[in-house]
């Protein structure tokens, strides 16, 4: 549906502060975002920001110490990350935060004393001190710590009608930028962020006269969002599972907003819970979720079952005190290009084992197609290796969206451009299969030109993996098969490149041998030309790893590839009819398995 705008940033109007209070009033609690959560430290923050000038935005930075008034075009920091928190008006939640947990007035004070300079030093978005201050995201953010501010200042012993027309006309113009499709983010994240903030201010604030219209606008996007940015099956398309969970709390945000507000909304829902169900089979073990594209280790268990409609995950975050438990945890996800295959966690030795071959949008994506991750009981010993930063023109950042920083294949030692959405749709999953003792995945691509790349990989349950990689092209290539080992494992090989890993923090081991056999391969920690293996488990921090690569030269060529944990393969035959591919297994306890695709 198509809107008309007219952003009416120069207009004051004298609102009827009992009129905007209306819907406030109607009800004994209300539903809205706060940007933090309050917590043990939140007091200590706020204190230290009223005495001292000392402003705590994020762990990732250092207080930032000012003389008293703000320009608000500070950047400390040299650090456009920490500019956009700063215009979030980040270190307002947490004087709300500390307000929410003391009632001691200083704080809300101060707060409002940060929201007063900031809309004075950035009236509208034509005369702002930085290009963060009405950006889509820092806008979105900016309206839901409004709203929480909204909440304690309308009925406290400071409150002054003057400042509160200003603050409504305020937002306002929020809601005016953030329902102007001229800014709004389409096809990403922050679209859902601003989505989320407007439908809150429109019907938390009626008293603004285009709030059905924001409200009509905020849903008829978000549909779209449901339809081109969640698959089928109810997974995130930005590539990272963290973006999964963030999105997935968003998207419970809208849902517990409408469901405390009577506003029926089922397609958003419905969602909800299966995104949740997604949560439950990708989670790790430990409560984590694996450093795949823009991820790091999140434990995502920890959600209030408030938020869960989902009995799978209520029984996981509850550890099975309510909701049901789950009935095959191996599952693939054909429409997003992700397989996850886990053994019986309650008789064995956790294995956990993902693949990742999709690519639906250049958004968070990195160039991991065909990568995969295996954690071994309480050791993560194929890693991906996180996001480091958003920084592109960084090297490190550069290294970590490439194929070098992924379980996967590199042509030519080249990576390949994972912003070019001519490879949308291009990797595949191709066939899989879950049964009693096994489960494998086959994935492929074309993305490298002129190169066809096949991974076929099976996990057994009893503890052994083997990969299969087919490289095909009419021309001679240099292939090479790319392992990053994590930080708790102890490293070594022998003279043929076979690994022999053990955990620093268990008591499991694994052995990884070719059975083909490869032209070379070279090992790394920490090396810098070329930039090979390092991982990033805190923003703008890397740290050293192992990794090793395996080359093979020629037109076609196969890595045969065996990970043998408790379970030790000797030997892999294959055979192929007009019907069928047989791999065929020996193992050193004589068994022999036919694995029929």
């Amino acid at each position: 549906m198509a809107y008309p705008f007219i952003n009416n940033y120069d207009l004051f109007i004298e609102y009827d502060l009992d009129e905007a209070n209306e819907v406030w009033n109607s009800k004994e609690s209300h539903v809205f975002v706060k940007r933090t959560t309050p917590t043990s430290n939140s007091v200590v923050w706020a204190t230290d920001l009223v005495e001292n000038n000392s402003m705590f935005i994020m762990r990732f930075w250092e207080p930032f110490v000012f003389d008293g008034d703000l320009e608000w075009d500070e950047d400390p920091f040299d650090d456009w990350t920490w500019q956009f928190y700063f215009h979030s008006l980040r270190m307002v939640s947490h004087l709300l935060n500390a307000y929410e947990i003391s009632s001691n007035i200083t704080f809300l004070e101060k707060a409002q004393w940060f929201i007063e300079s900031w809309m004075d030093n950035n009236p509208n978005p034509n005369d702002q001190a930085s290009e963060r201050a009405w950006d889509d995201h820092s806008t979105a953010n900016r309206i839901s710590t409004f709203i929480y501010f909204w909440n304690y200042y309308r009925n406290s012993e400071i409150f002054d009608g003057e400042f509160a027309n200003e603050l409504l006309n305020m937002l306002r113009k929020h809601g005016e930028f953030t329902a102007d499709p001229d800014n709004y983010y389409w096809g990403h994240n922050h679209g859902i962020y601003q989505d989320r903030a407007l439908l809150q201010l429109a019907g938390m604030f009626p008293v603004f006269k285009d709030s059905q219209k924001w409200t009509n606008i905020a849903n008829d996007r978000l549909e779209e969002h449901i339809e081109e940015g969640v698959t089928k099956s109810g997974v995130h398309k930005e590539h990272s599972p963290a973006y999964h969970y963030l999105v997935m709390k968003l998207f419970i945000d809208v849902n517990l907003f409408n469901q405390h507000y009577g506003i029926e909304n089922q397609a958003i829902s419905n969602l909800v819970y299966n995104m949740q169900e997604y949560l439950v089979h990708i989670t790790k073990s430990d409560g984590t979720v694996p450093m795949v594209g823009d991820s790091f280790d999140d434990k995502v268990l920890s959600i209030s079952k408030d938020h869960v409609t989902n009995e799978h995950l209520m029984f996981e975050i509850t550890n099975g005190q309510e909701g049901v438990e789950i009935g095959t945890r191996s599952i693939v996800y054909d429409d997003a290009g992700v397989a996850v295959f886990k053994n019986d966690w309650e008789l064995q030795t956790p294995i956990y084992l993902a693949l990742f071959n999709a690519f639906h949008s250049t958004v968070h994506k990195h160039s991991d197609d065909l990568s995969f991750v295996l954690s071994y009981g309480e050791t993560d010993y194929f890693v991906d290796t996180g996001k480091y930063n958003f920084v592109e023109s960084d090297p490190y950042r550069a290294f970590i969206r490439s194929v070098f920083s992924h379980n996967t294949i590199s042509v030519d030692n080249q990576t390949y451009n994972f912003r070019n959405e001519d490879f949308i749709g291009n990797p595949v999953i191709e066939s899989y299969s879950i049964t009693e003792n096994y489960s494998y995945v086959r994935a492929s691509h074309t993305i490298f030109d002129g190169v066809s790349i096949t991974r076929t990989l099976i996990m057994f349950n009893d503890g052994a993996v083997y990969i299969h990689d087919l490289c095909e092209s009419n021309i001679e290539h240099s292939y090479s098969q790319i392992f990053n080992i994590g930080p708790d494992v102890e490293f070594g090989h022998d003279q043929n490149g076979n690994l022999i890993l053990s955990s620093q923090i268990d008591e499991t081991s694994l052995t990884l041998n070719q059975l083909n056999t490869v032209n070379g391969f070279m090992t790394f920690n920490g090396s810098t030309e070329p930039i090979m293996g390092w991982q990033s488990t805190t923003f703008n921090e890397v740290s050293p790893i192992n990794a090793i690569a395996y080359y093979m030269d020629g037109d076609n060529v196969e890595f045969s590839t065996i990970i043998n944990l408790e379970y030790a393969i000797n030997s892999v035959s294959y055979s192929k009819s007009d019907t069928s591919e047989i791999y065929t297994f020996e193992f050193d306890n004589s068994n022999t398995i036919a694995v029929e695709m």
